[in-house]
């Protein structure tokens, strides 16, 4: 009986043990994310979840979300939007960075907001489909986190939210669907990468997405979509890690 409890618990705790390893070696070196309310460029708000980051685009006419974060109550992005006198209806668009449940939680909460990804990603927000990642492929987007895409988007789209124009383009790699958005100056990468202290850009862990040599490639033919368009970038910021300047850490990307 010992040994067959010995064995129950090492399958219980050896996927645990191994997530949390994994979490430990994607989020170790990476610049520390600041306290929620940090003012961003082009008037955009880091909201700081625990887990993820999410920001807040406000505009004249309506309100914007690049994600929703790891927790399906919303509280520290409620709480951050009640410090500007609003409320989740104010909320009128949510840009989806990709579809993984850290990222989409508490998207239910925005009921009068459309929802935006790239369509390699509806599947997984809606959780019909699973990311083929080495450890996503195991879980499934809990149902309290599920969220429906209302609107897909296309490559170098420009939607309007109010006054506020937000650029969407396409970043395949993490998953089939990730994005990266920019508006008003700043350039918002999801989980495409995250940035160490040292100001270096680290690509998508391997272990959390569908390919990473699809992620690489991504962010060099990104740099290239941002000069081509001409858009400017005065800061980069990230789903894990604080953000940095410019683009120094997306240019000096080998």
């Amino acid at each position: 009986m010992k040994k067959v409890l010995i064995v129950l618990a090492v399958v219980v705790l050896l996927p645990v043990l191994s997530l949390a390893a994994a979490l430990f070696f994607t989020m170790n070196g990476l610049e520390p994310v600041p306290e929620s309310g940090k003012a961003l460029a082009g008037g955009a708000v880091l909201v700081n979840d625990g887990f993820a980051a999410i920001y807040l685009l406000p505009a004249n006419g309506g309100l914007a979300l690049v994600d929703c974060g790891d927790d399906a109550k919303g509280e520290v992005i409620l709480a951050e939007l009640k410090k500007r006198s609003l409320t989740a209806d104010d909320v009128t668009a949510v840009f989806l960075t990709h579809g993984h449940p850290d990222h989409i939680a508490a998207c239910h909460l925005f009921k009068k907001a459309e929802v935006y990804a790239f369509p390699g990603d509806v599947g997984i927000a809606a959780g019909t489909e699973r990311s083929k990642g080495p450890l996503p492929r195991f879980f499934e987007t809990p149902e309290e986190k599920r969220v429906k895409v209302t609107k897909t988007l296309t490559d170098g789209e420009t939607v309007a939210v109010g006054d506020r124009q937000v650029v969407a383009l396409a970043v395949p790699g993490h998953t089939p669907g990730s994005a990266s958005y920019v508006s008003g100056g700043v350039l918002i990468m999801g989980d495409n990468a995250q940035v160490e202290s040292g100001g270096a850009l680290r690509p998508a862990m391997f272990l959390f997405s569908d390919d990473q040599g699809q992620n690489k490639k991504s962010l060099h033919e990104l740099a290239g979509k941002l000069k081509q368009k001409g858009l400017q970038v005065e800061m980069t910021a990230y789903g894990h890690s604080g953000p940095s300047p410019g683009m120094q850490a997306l240019d000096g990307f080998q």
